[in-house]
């Protein structure tokens, strides 16, 4: 079940991606930019959830409570190295290469 479901929000995700989203953006009164990280960032929440709880045997496990504890432990790092990337050099969240970024976005 976790990789059928798995593989229905990859295929979401690509199509968030790929498909011109331009009229329905402006219907809702945003632009398609934000769109498609609203949905991308909708859809990568339970995808890591999913994941992290069976992949690395953080839910159901006898001891998936150490497991998670040791899990979350770096995570504190991981914010705060991105944060003070973000501080150090602004442009870098929006100046991706181009390589990076849909053709629509170019």
């Amino acid at each position: 079940m976790n990789f059928y479901g798995l593989m229905i929000l990859t295929a979401i995700e690509v199509g968030a991606v790929g498909v011109d989203l331009s009229a329905f953006a402006e219907s809702i009164g945003a632009t398609e930019k934000q769109l498609t990280f609203g949905i991308l960032w909708g859809i990568g929440i339970p995808k890591f959830i999913m994941i992290a709880a069976i992949f690395m045997h953080l839910y159901g496990d006898a001891d998936s409570k150490i497991l998670t504890m040791t899990a979350l432990f770096p995570a504190f790092f991981i914010i705060v190295m991105i944060f003070f990337i973000g501080l150090t050099s602004p442009g870098a969240p929006t100046d991706l290469p181009a390589w990076c970024r849909p053709p629509s976005w170019l």
